[in-house]
């Protein structure tokens, strides 16, 4: 049973008159509370999606009620049970309606009251009214590779709560704003994101699909060629906070470079972009010639700012291949020498159980490269290896600047062999670079070829290195295949030649760890297995390897024997292609008068011997044939 009561209250009102306020008080009675209280609608405050239906009531009831009226936001009072059109029914058993497809025009103040009797009460419910929502296509989301504790906002839409389901990883419901925060930003987060939001107002929840891409910081690189044949180089970097501190530009066969900087030129040579507030380093090139192609190395200064400091880092580095016309998408490339002919694999001495770097060096930027081992084997190094944490890892600068290194913490005799290094450019795409290199795991001292051919009076060079590098030795000796021990240093030259002929090779040291004999001139007796042997200065143990020393035998010089190989096939052939022809014309041999006797047989022994030929010649040719046959048989 509800309780009315009745309170007076008293309003006070201030004017001003003549220059004095004056006050005027009033006595109001309120017969009932609870038209002042308006907390009795629920709910008090109704948030809906257009095209859903409203339902709002009094959360009181009144006994014996006899009627509910409606007021709408726009002043229209109607009985909940006698609506003005199907768009209200009356809902549930006190004073409420349904408001079936609510429009945008139904925003605002319900009010509702009930009668019972002498008594009534009144409420209202605020309803909010909502736009459809879809689930439109939205940008894609950007995020730094690297970044920590990075904030992801997936949607705008004021949402309850939001199931996510990220690529690889487990779903999250998360309460509230649909916002999910990555401990540390990779690769491996992007991708399409599943967002199931839901919506205040709406039933079914809403379906979203976010694209989420993981930018890394990089070099955007390349050049491009005008009208006027300007060359425009730029080396621009991408999605940082680093700011430029300067831009050089270098061509990889000069020894210096080009410090380009913003609103610089000196009329041949000028800067390129947009500045360095926009993160770009470029250099113009004027009136462009055949001197200005080839491969430059753009570097780039930068800082970063933690916090309030600044902090110099790692200047950035990348290549650039300007051609005088567009470059193949498919390239192969062979190490050659300034010649242009094809030079020797490269060979790289390692000691057994050490550790073992193979480098190699692109004319451009790379996007990955991989090494094969002799065995068929794959390994690719990756510039975010740790050093020592594994058994390989990357050596280089970095593959922007075109380095492809890799290092092995430990190698054995199995790993010798041709290694290929497979190298893939990062702005073209077509076959990939490769380069051989011999790996040979030897000893401490190892020689450099282990067969030297030569020739007798001829000059031959003995030569042992230490492998790992460079490493100073104490002493340096060879054994003879006749067994004469020479012990040499750089003291020993042709002017006092040991035994006259055996002196060290000059330009050689022992402080580099070069132990090498010339031999001038070579005899018969230095035919043969030699030994080089030396004391490495860190070691206890002195090393050794053999050197097999063979004479040149005297051949025919190629082109020489060329020409002559040449000219007597084409006699025979020559002489094969006559011959045929008599054979096919039936042309008697012209024999001298002295033996035309000899054909004059009788005509038995011709018959003899035309069965003989036939027999020989399987009757091909007849009697023509047989007659040549006869002919070639008589001859002396």
């Amino acid at each position: 049973m509800l309780q009315y009561i009745t309170l007076w209250t008293t309003i006070v009102l201030f004017y001003v008159e003549n220059g004095q306020t004056q006050i005027l008080t009033y006595d109001v009675r309120l017969n009932n509370l609870l038209h002042m209280q308006q907390g009795i609608g629920w709910p008090l405050h109704l948030y809906v999606a257009e095209g859903h239906d409203a339902l709002i009531r009094l959360s009181e009831k009144v006994e014996n009620q006899q009627s509910c009226e409606i007021t709408t936001p726009s002043g229209i009072t109607f009985n909940n049970r006698n609506p003005p059109n199907n768009r209200f029914s009356a809902w549930s058993d006190g004073c409420g309606v349904r408001i079936h497809n609510i429009l945008l025009r139904d925003t605002g103040r319900w009010r509702m009251t009930a009668t019972g009797g002498n008594h009534s009460i009144v409420g209202w419910s605020e309803i909010h009214v909502a736009d459809r929502v879809t689930s439109d296509v939205e940008e894609p989301i950007l995020l730094k590779d690297g970044s920590t504790n990075t904030l992801v906002e997936l949607s705008s839409l004021n949402n309850s709560y939001c199931f996510v389901t990220q690529p690889f990883s487990e779903s999250s419901l998360v309460p509230g704003q649909c916002k999910v925060t990555l401990d540390r930003t990779s690769r491996a987060v992007q991708g399409r994101w599943s967002v199931v939001l839901g919506i205040p107002g709406r039933i079914t929840e809403l379906h979203v699909d976010r694209s989420v891409s993981v930018e890394g910081e990089r070099l955007d690189v390349g050049f491009v060629r005008d009208a006027d044949n300007h060359i425009h180089m730029y080396c621009n970097i991408l999605h940082t906070e680093k700011n430029i501190t300067f831009c050089r530009f270098q061509k990889t066969t000069e020894t210096s470079g080009l410090n380009v900087m913003d609103g610089l030129s000196d009329g041949r040579y000028s800067y390129y972009g947009d500045g360095f507030f926009k993160k770009h380093c470029g250099l113009t090139i004027e009136s462009a010639t055949s001197t200005d192609y080839g491969t430059w190395r753009c570097t780039i200064g930068v800082q970063e700012r933690v916090d309030n400091v600044i902090h110099q880092r790692t200047p950035m580095q990348a290549l650039i291949t300007v051609s005088e016309q567009e470059a193949p998408r498919i390239r192969r490339q062979l190490t050659r020498d300034s010649s242009g002919a094809e030079e020797e694999t490269r060979t790289v001495f390692v000691e057994d159980n050490t550790s073992l770097t193979l480098m190699c060096r692109a004319d451009a930027s790379l996007q990955y490269c991989w090494f094969q081992h002799p065995n068929g084997s794959q390994y690719t190094p990756v510039e975010r290896q740790v050093q020592g944490e594994q058994p390989f890892w990357y050596t280089g600068e970095n593959l922007q600047s075109g380095d492809c290194g890799i290092t092995f913490a430990h190698v054995s005799q199995n790993d010798s062999g041709i290694w290929t290094c497979h190298m893939g450019y990062k702005y073209q795409i077509g076959v990939e670079v490769t380069q051989d290199v011999e790996v040979r795991v030897t000893g401490s001292l190892a020689a450099n070829k282990q067969e030297v051919r030569s020739e007798i009076g001829g000059t031959a060079i003995l030569y042992c290195h230490t492998s790992n590098g460079p490493r100073p030795l104490d002493y340096c000796r060879f054994l003879s295949p006749t067994f004469i021990g020479i012990s040499l240093d750089a003291s020993v030259t042709a002017d006092n030649a040991i035994l006259n002929r055996y002196y060290f090779t000059p330009g050689r040291e022992l402080s580099h760890g070069d132990c090498s004999l010339t031999i001038d001139p070579v005899t018969a007796d230095d035919l043969g297995h030699w030994f080089c042997a030396a004391l490495l200065h860190d070691k206890v143990v002195e090393s050794k390897d053999t050197i097999y020393l063979y004479q040149v035998k005297h051949r025919m010089p190629a082109l020489q024997a060329s020409l002559i190989g040449t000219s007597v096939g084409i006699i025979f052939l020559g002489m094969v292609f006559v011959g045929v022809l008599w054979y096919k014309k039936g042309w008697r041999m012209p024999w001298p008068t002295s033996l035309k006797r000899f054909s004059h047989r009788t005509d038995t022994e011709s018959m003899n011997i035309g069965g003989v030929s036939g027999n020989t010649s399987a009757g091909r040719r007849g009697s023509n044939s047989t007659t040549s046959s006869n002919e070639l048989d008589v001859q002396p």
